[in-house]
């Protein structure tokens, strides 16, 4: 895809409000505009039909849903739906969400999260091209699904969310883009981009036509040390997520002997002492922190990384102030 996203946070309270962020990315030049689902807030798949009809160039993303709590064939239903409503700008964003939400708080069964996403992306490509599905993979089971709707995109664009080496891996054999997640090193994108790509070449594909993609955290600010306290207390809470913080840690150069410390702390409850073991380097490793050059040169460092599209995600309250401070035009 290439050019310039931009996220819209949580928290939108009316269609005039989503309407009126939705005019401000198209009117400044970004080039896509993403939505995320995070359980339990507002439905994405009804946002993107309202965003459909009320813009007209700017490319729709969902980053991202996933195929437990949408079997394949909703998915694939509602994704070329909303292609048909845009005019074929829809981009479909999935990933393996978390066995404590689907499972522990929503009760339905989770397993092979990795199989079930190979498999799902499989039955919307056949979907997609008019086939009749009959498959079983990881818990789904298709009997003789054919859409009766045809998708504006061929193919309508496909991105996986990845973090660890064989989701990478998988993005680079099967899908057309790769959401990496949000918080992440440049360190840590420069191995996860040569995961991705070199996946997308011993799977026989050309390494460039997998999108690179990255949600960017935004914070404008003329005084970043007055934010430091906050984004270390989140950036400790994200490190003490099993496995995320070995990850970002590790290949994104910095010392993993603070996960220890730190997940013992944010278990107890004690966030701020926990913050103590987060360098203000690595805080400010994880964010796009400071006034609007600051953050031009942060997003460059991004892209020369290997991020094809940077995603600036910034508050909702930020949100004309971020459009207009790091518009791409």
């Amino acid at each position: 895809m290439a050019g310039t996203g931009i996220v819209l946070y949580h928290g939108i309270d009316s269609g005039a409000e989503l309407s009126g962020y939705a005019r401000i990315a198209e009117d400044a030049g970004f080039d896509s505009l993403w939505v995320t689902e995070r359980y339990f807030h507002e439905e994405t798949f009804s946002m993107l039909g309202f965003l459909a009809a009320r813009t007209e160039r700017i490319r729709l993303g969902v980053g991202v849903v996933n195929p437990y709590t949408r079997n394949p064939a909703l998915l694939g239903m509602g994704a070329a739906t909303l292609d048909r409503l845009s005019g074929g700008r829809m981009m479909l964003g999935l990933g393996r969400s978390d066995a404590d939400v689907i499972a522990g708080r929503m009760g339905m069964e989770y397993h092979a999260p990795l199989s079930r996403l190979r498999g799902t992306v499989g039955a919307l490509r056949r979907m997609w091209n008019g086939e009749r599905v009959s498959d079983e993979f990881a818990g789904v089971s298709l009997t003789n699904v054919g859409l009766a709707i045809h998708t504006v995109q061929d193919p309508l664009p496909i991105y996986l969310a990845a973090i660890g080496p064989r989701a990478l891996r998988l993005a680079g054999e099967v899908a057309d883009g790769v959401l990496l997640n949000a918080y992440a090193p440049v360190e840590y994108i420069r191995w996860a981009v040569s995961q991705v790509r070199n996946a997308a070449s011993n799977a026989g594909r050309d390494p460039s036509s997998i999108d690179i993609t990255c949600m960017l955290i935004v914070r404008l600010t003329d005084d970043p040390d007055a934010m430091l306290p906050s984004l270390r207390e989140r950036v400790a809470r994200l490190v003490a997520e099993p496995f995320t913080g070995e990850v970002l840690l590790g290949q994104g150069g910095f010392d993993t002997s603070i996960l220890a410390p730190v997940r013992e702390l944010v278990a107890a409850g004690d966030e701020s002492g926990a913050a103590r073991y987060v360098s203000d380097e690595l805080a400010e490793a994880c964010y796009l922190l400071g006034d609007a050059a600051r953050c031009h040169e942060r997003i460059r460092e991004y892209t020369d990384a290997g991020v094809d599209t940077p995603l600036l995600l910034p508050r909702l309250e930020a949100f004309r102030q971020t459009v207009e401070s790091l518009s791409p035009v």
